[in-house]
Formats: structure tokens, C-alpha cells, sequence
């Protein structure tokens, strides 16, 4: 069977370059270890015996179809969300941070019946030229797992019962509409765009289920996905970077509840090929906070300070004194 091995992409846990086959046309890791932890997280059509059941071989199920595998750096967010209430997926451009929760939503709502996603954007413009663009087409990829669009109401529904809501925040007033109900998890997508206090945080407090098996697995989650900058380029690293919101002003945070995993363009294998020249051509502050995921880059600043650069030390320079 032919291998074909990425020229760029490795594994963020062993440097070893990603691979793919005919059989498997996924991206991921050759390591067993790896590979083993990255398949723990895949969607797949599975071989059904006449009465419905999956077959299995050597006790494992019988694969017709791999529907979803994730990079190994998003199976680092999934295993994180697993821990934590709540948890950022940021960094770089095009690291495939909304696909990624967009499918890890898919594999809890099949997961679980009767799970409930709350999906946002800040404006339902974003919403539209976004989610709502792949959402239908990824519906037909789950159409055998029991998966419907409905175009109309914005909703990703499922066999079991289990739905995805998706929706928009673009005032206070909005934001209102979403408290007085409960979900299994609350996804904002380029959290830096909304408010902290009228909308993050109201918001968040209907991530609440009294579902048994939400409650053993730790509560309603919140997933979060953004690049540096915008708006909440101050309060989204103070929450899940830094851990230093004003203790205050929110006297009951707990930074064990908060996490944060940060993705560069090379996590993700499917990026087009010349993408980071395309970036390296941005003005100089989109540049850092776009393909170096640096929080410290903001309009207007007079001095700058970039903690990494190409992934080493910015700020000191070795300049070879001897004492």
C-alpha cells in the first residue's frame, strides 16, 4: 500500500512527519502511541449485521468509512476539553480551529443522545460566509450516522435526538435571548469578538446539563476558537492564557477550569501550499498575531515585544559578551 508522507506537517508529540494511504486519506501519525490517541477521537461508518449491529474484527469494528480523523494537534484540544470547562483553541490562521470544533461537536452529538450544541458567531453575516457555508455538505457526510440539515432553522439534527443550534450575537439584546435556555456545550467562535461581561460570560452560564453522562464527563463545556487580535485581544489571554483576570471583579475564578491550546499553520497538513508566504505578506502586526500567534501584537502599540519568532526566543539576543 502506498504511503505518501507530508513534507512539512509532524506530529506535535513525536516530530515525526504525518502520513496518509489510499485506505486512510487522512493526515495523522505513524507512531502506534499516536495513532492510537488520535483514533480514539475519529467518526467512521461502521459494517452493520442484519439487525443493525457493528461487526467487528478481532474485536475491533469494522471500518466502511473513515468520516473524520483529526490532526494530532487537535486531538491536543480534544483531550484538553476533556479536563476543563473551559477551553480555547487559538492561534495561527488556517489551523482549522472552527472545523475542528465544528466536527468535535458532530461527535458528541452522536455520541450522546439528546445533546445540545449552542453554535455562535458575533453577526449573523460571519455566521452565514462561515458555518453555514460547510455545515450542509457535512451533513451529507453523516447522512448514513443519522445526520440532517435544516436550512431554515439553522440546525444540524441527529437520529438520536441530539441538535446543534446556530446562532448569532451581535448586541446585548441578543445575548438575552440565549439565557433563559440550557445546553450540553456553548461553542463561540472567534471569541475575541464578543464582549466579556454582556456576552461571554451571561452566555456561558447556560453551558449546564443535568444529563448523567454530560455529569460524569464534568458538566456543560464551553469551546471556544479564535486568532489574536480584535477586541477581546486583552480579556481572552487573561482568562485562558495568563489565568489573571481581576480576582476582584471575578471572585470566583478558577484558573483550573481554563485552558488553552495553541495551534501554528504547520499543525495543519490540509493547508494550501505557499499559505505562509500568502501570511508573510500581511502588514506587520496581522502578520505576528496571524502566523505567529502572538497576543502581544496590537494596533498602535509603541513598543513591541514578540516572545517567539520562527519558534525561537524574540526579546534576548545572545550577543556573545565574555566576562
Amino acid at each position: 500500500m502506498a504511503i505518501e508522507t507530508h513534507a512539512i506537517s509532524q506530529c506535535c508529540w513525536c516530530q515525526q512527519y504525518l502520513i496518509r494511504t489510499e485506505a486512510i486519506p487522512f493526515w495523522t501519525c505513524a507512531t502506534p502511541a499516536c495513532a492510537t490517541r488520535i483514533n480514539s477521537w475519529n467518526i467512521a461508518i461502521c459494517d452493520t449485521d442484519s439487525k443493525g449491529k457493528v461487526k467487528f474484527t478481532r474485536g475491533v469494528p469494522t471500518v466502511r468509512q473513515m468520516v473524520f480523523l483529526p490532526t494530532p494537534r487537535a486531538t491536543v484540544f480534544f483531550e484538553r476539553q476533556a479536563q476543563t470547562k473551559y477551553t480555547l483553541f487559538g492561534g495561527a490562521k488556517y489551523v482549522a480551529k472552527s472545523f475542528t470544533l465544528r466536527w468535535g461537536a458532530y461527535r458528541e452529538c452522536m455520541r450522546i443522545p439528546n445533546f445540545r450544541v449552542l453554535l455562535l458567531r458575533r453577526t449573523f453575516q460571519q455566521l452565514e460566509i462561515s458555518h453555514l457555508l460547510d455545515m450542509p455538505a457535512e451533513a451529507k457526510q453523516l447522512e448514513l450516522l443519522g445526520a440532517q440539515y435544516k436550512q431554515g432553522a439553522r440546525e444540524f439534527c441527529f437520529a438520536n435526538g441530539s441538535l446543534i443550534k446556530a446562532g448569532h450575537c451581535e448586541t446585548t439584546a441578543d445575548a438575552a435571548n440565549y439565557l433563559s435556555s440550557s445546553w450540553d456545550l456553548i461553542i463561540f467562535d472567534e471569541i475575541v469578538t464578543f464582549e466579556v461581561e454582556t456576552m461571554f460570560l451571561p452566555i456561558s452560564t447556560c453551558a449546564r446539563s443535568t444529563k448523567p453522562q454530560v455529569v460524569a464527563e464534568g458538566g456543560g463545556k464551553v469551546w471556544a476558537a479564535t486568532n489574536p487580535g480584535g477586541r477581546g485581544a486583552a480579556w481572552v489571554p487573561e482568562f485562558f492564557i495568563e489565568k489573571t483576570p481581576d480576582r476582584e471583579r471575578y471572585p470566583e475564578y478558577h484558573p483550573d477550569e481554563w485552558s488553552y491550546v495553541p495551534g501554528v499553520l504547520e499543525d495543519n497538513p490540509y493547508a494550501p501550499k505557499g499559505y505562509r508566504q500568502t501570511l508573510m505578506n500581511l502588514p506587520p502586526i496581522l502578520r505576528r498575531q496571524w502566523l505567529y500567534s502572538d497576543w502581544s501584537a496590537f494596533e498602535g502599540q509603541f513598543f513591541e515585544f514578540m516572545a517567539q519568532h520562527d519558534g525561537q526566543p524574540w526579546h534576548v539576543r545572545d550577543l556573545g559578551l565574555v566576562a
